[in-house]
Order: structure tokens, then C-alpha cells, then sequence
């Protein structure tokens, strides 16, 4: 049976390291984020309750805000790129406001109120593998999933370079940069989505060294018969895209979406990572260019 990667244990690391750099600080002087919930699933209810729960525990001071139409949201967003007061924000997605893209509000967040990392000029920064913010010694931000995904992997060992990868997700918040996460640490990346044939996932899938997969409904993508010995197969998805059983006969790790196996658990940490390094770059911009 596959070794069942620990999603737990590696977020309580990173969570455990923002928290050493903010305890010295006095409460004035610490980080504070609003998360701004403008849509009624039920998934994004829950993540905004245990995000805000966990940020508070390291010491993140955190709001959320329930809004209830899109002129409000952007209101609100634009509203923080003129507040002190606040490190950053985090819009969950999707919200589905009739006639508006969910990446309408993405470009609306200020690069460096960014929490989750989805703002064009982050964006930008990650294609050209630029690790900190211009001119600055400060780290810059990238998209919370994503950074998760590489990592998870970073701590199991599983080495990217020179590696054949299958994402099964083209999303502008998971799959886009997560492939060019792997295009910079060297990886070869095919990505598929729901307009790739199920026999050529599988295809792919069975010559993969890694496997991402992050389809958002329940679905048996490929069994043991799809995936390549020694692989190392990671669901980012809310539900279940493959039985860990028939997968695990296989695969060399797994980590899959139930208990402390849940890949969510390791992007709340690096949302916590990411407000971390907006807060030092507010910090230095405030002291004059100095740390």
C-alpha cells in the first residue's frame, strides 16, 4: 500500500513558522485579513470558518465579511488597497454573479493585498519566476493551492525535475500555475481537463511519474490499471477523483481528500505563508526599505 502523505504534519510546519515570526509582536502590530465570502456554498462557508479559526491561532487577526452583490464586493475590495489597517484580503470562488467572471474580482485585488495570489502582477511574477517582489528583499506572494502542491512534494522528498507530470485541472486558480510551478522547477507537464478524453487521461496518467488531480465532483478519473508504478498521485479536490485502495496497489504516495490526507489543510498554511510576506513588504515599505 502507497504511503498516505500527511497534509496535517506539513501544514502544522508552516503554520508553526509564521507563528514564531508574529509572537514577538505586539497585537497592534500583527497582520489582519478580511476574507470576503459573497457566494452561499457551502464548501467556501466552511473553509472561511476554519481559515479564519486557524489565522487567528498563529496570529493573524481575521474578519469575514458576508457580501451580497457584486458592486459591494468590488467596493470592498478596492477599499483595502487605501487601509492600513489591513495586511490583505481572500475572495472565495467561485462566486457566479450572473454576467460576471469570477476573474472580473481576481484583477481587483491589490498585488500586495494579495492573499491568495491570483492578482495579474502575481501572476506575472510566478511565469517569470520572479521570487520576490521588485526592488525589495521581500518574498512575493503565489496562488495558495498550487504552492501547496509543490510543497507537499517539497516534503516528501519527491524530486520535479526531469519528471513526467499530468495535472487534471486547467483552472486560472489550480492548474494554469501549478503547471508553470512545474515548467520552473524543471518537470514536463501535460494538463487535461473535461474536454480531454477519459482514455487519454489515462493514457497520460499511466506514464506519469506525478499525478495532480483536481476535478471538483466526485469521479473515478483511473484505477491501479492507469497509474504508473512509483507514482506519486496527489487530489486536490473537495471530493474523491480515485479510490485510494485501487491507486495505493500502485503507487509509491497518496494524498487524497479525507481526514489529515486533505490537501486543503497545507493551502490554508501557505495563505498563512502568503499574508506573512505581505505584511513583511508593508513593513518594509513603511520603514524606508528597511527589514
Amino acid at each position: 500500500m502507497a504511503e498516505l502523505m500527511d497534509c496535517e504534519a506539513v501544514a502544522q510546519k508552516y503554520f508553526g513558522q509564521v507563528k514564531n515570526v508574529l509572537e514577538g509582536c505586539a497585537d497592534f502590530e500583527k497582520p489582519r485579513v478580511v476574507l470576503f465570502l459573497a457566494t452561499s456554498d457551502l464548501g467556501s462557508e466552511s473553509y472561511a470558518r476554519s481559515m479564519c479559526k486557524k489565522f487567528w491561532q498563529v496570529g493573524i487577526a481575521t474578519d469575514v465579511e458576508k457580501i451580497d452583490g457584486p458592486k459591494r464586493l468590488e467596493e470592498r475590495i478596492r477599499a483595502t488597497e487605501f487601509d492600513d489597517k489591513i495586511t490583505g484580503c481572500f475572495v472565495f470562488y467561485p462566486i457566479r454573479f450572473a454576467g460576471i467572471l469570477d476573474s472580473y474580482f481576481m484583477k481587483l485585488v491589490p498585488q500586495y493585498k494579495d492573499v491568495e495570489g491570483l492578482n495579474a502582477e502575481n501572476i506575472y511574477r510566478l511565469i517569470h519566476y520572479k521570487k520576490e517582489f521588485e526592488g525589495t528583499p521581500c518574498k512575493a506572494v503565489v496562488p495558495c493551492t498550487p504552492k501547496a502542491v509543490i510543497k507537499l512534494l517539497y516534503e516528501y522528498g519527491v524530486e520535479v525535475q526531469g519528471k513526467d507530470i499530468v495535472i487534471v485541472n486547467k483552472s486560472y486558480a489550480v492548474g494554469a500555475p501549478l503547471r508553470r510551478m512545474f515548467d520552473n522547477l524543471g518537470g514536463t507537464v501535460t494538463c487535461c481537463d473535461a474536454n480531454t478524453k477519459q482514455e487519454s487521461i489515462r493514457y497520460y496518467t499511466k506514464n506519469a511519474d506525478i499525478i495532480v488531480t483536481a476535478v471538483p465532483i466526485e469521479v473515478e478519473l483511473f484505477d491501479e490499471r492507469h497509474v504508473k508504478e512509483g507514482a506519486t498521485v496527489i487530489d486536490v479536490s473537495f471530493t474523491r477523483n480515485f479510490d485510494v485502495e485501487k491507486v495505493g496497489r500502485v503507487a509509491e504516495r497518496i494524498s487524497y481528500c479525507e481526514g489529515k490526507h486533505y490537501v486543503g489543510r497545507v493551502t490554508t498554511a501557505m495563505a498563512a505563508v502568503n499574508t506573512l510576506y505581505l505584511w513583511e513588504y508593508q513593513r518594509w515599505v513603511r520603514n524606508g526599505g528597511k527589514k
